[in-house]
């Protein structure tokens, strides 16, 4: 009887990735980080484990309790695999509160994962950038995190008119719920839940849902449709609207506008996170694709975080962006450029007896930052080319008895189809140049 063998398949919702999507990954990761850090913002990690009370402390029921990887370790402690960054990034900092010069500008790109159901720009494992800032009250805040959020997708060729950001506030719901719907708090929480979910749900599911909530009040879903329709020029007239709200999203707004950002960012009072922990602005940002017509990325402010582990009170402003709902960004505006090997120097082995005098050869390739495969052993002219054909490699490098005995080299240029003999020096020139175009 034969041995069974173990499925290749890779755990659902996960990815495997091959040499090909790193450098996908690699790119992805290099360009985000070189727009956070161009702000002055500086990267930390943290554990992949942490204490399933973080997380029952202020994420959302839904993570906690359906969508967390969670065991016992043991030492009989509760632990979760991180489904998110902004938690552990708060106790990190709470831990050094009076240390940390103010404002602290941090980011980091961890590996998040979701017991969830696989989808369109959904997986159980992604990496997401995070990016937080703490001790900022003012919406100077915001300004430079929106900033950052659209200048990181401007970095990857992304025209303006590819994605929009849309902001609200968390009083505004609050209010409208308290004082405009006359809600218990956890009647407020139930229909805050829906709201955040209503564009994946159906109209006549969405009404249902509310009523279920609210089922004394037959003007409910009116209402609240009028709340998630409005405007800054009619959100005075929404029922439970404070004039302090309202001034902070005027104010917002004007900022956005001497900035030169309010064309590509609106106000949506139907912006709803569904972390429990945001207190002030919120927001998202939308591809305007109709084959891609959905959320990105997102995040707001949350001033309580830091309570959870100190007396003392510090206000953070962040963003999540998910490397899988960025991908599919870039790919459905055509946008992921070419990450060949094309610059990568292959230098066949003739001969046995040269494979020194092409170590050497290649040595001095990679002293001028010139990624060279060196052929280790001998094979025919033609398996090798078409081996480094295979690779995408544009150079080829021989390496003969006659060059040898000349101090010369044979370069070929698979992209040009052409070849010359150089001498090392000019061979070397030429490849730089080239890769510098």
């Amino acid at each position: 009887m034969k041995e069974k063998k173990l499925t290749t398949e890779n755990y659902k919702g996960t990815r495997d990735f091959f040499p090909e999507d790193m450098r996908i990954r690699n790119y992805l990761f290099s360009i985000m980080k070189q727009v956070v850090r161009s702000y002055g913002y500086e990267e930390y990690d943290g554990p992949m484990l942490e204490s399933l009370d973080l997380y029952r402390a202020k994420t959302g029921e839904e993570i906690v309790g359906k969508q967390i990887y969670d065991f016992v370790d043991k030492g009989g402690r509760e632990v979760a695999i991180r489904p998110e960054m902004t938690p552990t990034v708060a106790r990190m900092v709470a831990s050094r509160l009076r240390e940390l010069p103010r404002p602290i500008r941090w980011f980091s790109i961890p590996n998040l994962w979701r017991y969830e159901q696989p989808g369109h720009g959904r997986l159980r494992e992604h990496w997401q950038l995070n990016v937080d800032i703490f001790g900022v009250n003012h919406h100077a805040a915001e300004l430079e995190i929106f900033s950052l959020a659209c200048d990181i997708l401007f970095a990857f060729g992304a025209p303006r008119n590819s994605f929009r950001l849309k902001v609200s506030h968390r009083s505004l719901l609050d209010e409208f719920f308290q004082n405009g719907l006359k809600l218990k708090p956890e009647q407020a929480h139930d229909v805050s839940k829906i709201l955040d979910k209503k564009s994946k749900i159906t109209q006549d599911e969405y009404v249902s849902m509310v009523q279920k909530v609210v089922p004394n009040n037959n003007d409910a879903v009116t209402l609240i449709d009028q709340f998630l329709n409005s405007n800054i020029a009619n959100l005075k007239e929404i029922p439970g609207i404070s004039e302090d709200s309202y001034q902070k999203i005027q104010s917002l707004f004007s900022d956005l506008e001497s900035l030169g950002l309010r064309d590509i960012i609106d106000f949506d009072p139907s912006v709803v996170r569904g972390f429990d922990y945001y207190t002030g602005f919120i927001f998202e940002i939308f591809d305007t694709s109709p084959k891609n017509k959905r959320s990105l990325y997102g995040g707001g402010r949350y001033d309580n975080l830091i309570g959870l582990f100190s007396h003392e009170e510090l206000s953070g402003t962040g963003f999540g962006l998910g490397d899988v709902t960025l991908l599919n960004f870039l790919q459905t505006h055509n946008l992921v450029p070419n990450l060949s090997n094309e610059n990568t120097v292959f230098i066949p082995l003739l001969d046995e007896t040269f494979f020194l005098s092409c170590q050497t050869i290649a040595k001095e390739f990679r002293k001028h930052g010139i990624p060279v495969d060196q052929a280790l052993v001998s094979q025919k002219m033609g398996k090798q080319l078409s081996y480094a054909e295979k690779k995408g490699y544009r150079w080829i490098l021989l390496l003969g008895e006659d060059e040898i005995a000349k101090n010369l080299v044979t370069l070929k240029d698979m992209q040009e189809r052409s070849q010359e003999t150089f001498s090392l020096e000019v061979a070397l020139q030429k490849v730089n140049e080239q890769t510098k175009k």
